[in-house]
């Protein structure tokens, strides 16, 4: 089972419990896990297995937005390759700004 390691210069700047939705068929399926924000890129690994669905150097993302619906607050990371990783939890507000400490801009 893959755990996060952070590299010897890397600095963690944010962690915590998230949802990321990734596509299953027709639909997208949330997947438990923790996110992490360091100094060097984001991750996403799975609870249950360990395994990084996101690994993204901070160079290979081109931002985040954010849309709310009812209570819910998702985040959606953006990557210069064109990929989506949807997220939600509560820690979506601390997300936002572990996102913007390492420079990642809001779209």
């Amino acid at each position: 089972m893959a755990k996060f390691q952070p590299a010897p210069d890397e600095a963690l700047v944010g962690n915590g419990a998230m949802s990321l939705f990734q596509k299953q068929g027709l639909t997208k399926k949330p997947f438990q896990g923790k996110i992490y924000v360091t100094n060097k890129r984001v991750c996403f690994y799975m609870d249950l297995s360990g395994t990084a669905l996101m690994d993204l150097p901070l160079a290979e993302i081109k931002g985040f937005t954010v849309k709310k619906t009812l209570f819910i607050t998702q985040v959606t990371i953006h990557s210069q390759a064109g990929e989506d990783y949807p997220l939600t939890g509560f820690p979506a507000k601390d997300l936002q700004n572990w996102l913007r400490q390492v420079g990642v801009q809001a779209l």
